[in-house]
């Protein structure tokens, strides 16, 4: 692992022990180190960003990861890759279909063999009950709750302002924000 010179002070940064001792070192106690999981966030970058094929390469118009196909856990075997597109051939894909209804497990039944999605799909599910049940229903005028969107944690061919809604990008480029939630590193 390679050890980034500017550490950013929003970065995703995770405790690793090292194999590595040195003399003054005893086996027990690994040398711990900090790696980057993902870049710290940013609006700025994410509005100037090219959606388009200007920066695809010469032999193709859609946009391939420079850094490779995302590694998925072992449970989830990959037969090939396809884009929507490859899959959805009667009408031109969309990134949120129906605003109302949020139902991940019906479209995601193949996905549900692993633990790790089970859980991401999970943790979405409730974020959306939580944040999203009791609107209609609310005592107060006072305090609305905020409506929690997950589609407005992904960002094509469109800003990084609230209510925005992705686009179907037909190039392929699409930018997540990430959450790291966790208690202690």
């Amino acid at each position: 692992l390679k050890k980034k010179k500017k550490k950013k002070k929003n970065s995703v940064w995770y405790n690793v022990a090292s194999s590595a001792v040195s003399a003054s070192e005893s086996p027990e106690e690994p040398k711990k180190s900090l790696i980057s999981l993902w870049p710290e966030w940013s609006d700025i970058e994410v509005n100037a960003e090219k959606w388009d094929a200007a920066k695809a390469s010469r032999d193709s118009k859609l946009f391939d990861d420079p850094e490779g196909k995302v590694e998925l856990p072992a449970s989830l075997r990959v037969h090939t890759w396809k884009r929507p597109s490859e899959c959805i051939l009667n009408k031109t894909p969309v990134v949120v279909e129906n605003e109302a209804v949020f139902d991940l497990t019906s479209a995601n039944e193949h996905l549900l063999s692993s633990e790790l999605m089970r859980w991401v799909i999970s943790e979405l599910y409730i974020l959306w009950k939580v944040c999203n049940t009791g609107e209609e229903k609310a005592i107060s005028t006072e305090i609305v709750p905020s409506l929690w969107k997950p589609w407005e944690h992904i960002y094509s061919l469109c800003k990084a302002v609230k209510d925005h809604m992705p686009l179907y990008n037909a190039y392929g480029k699409y930018v997540i924000k990430l959450y790291w939630m966790v208690s202690s590193l």
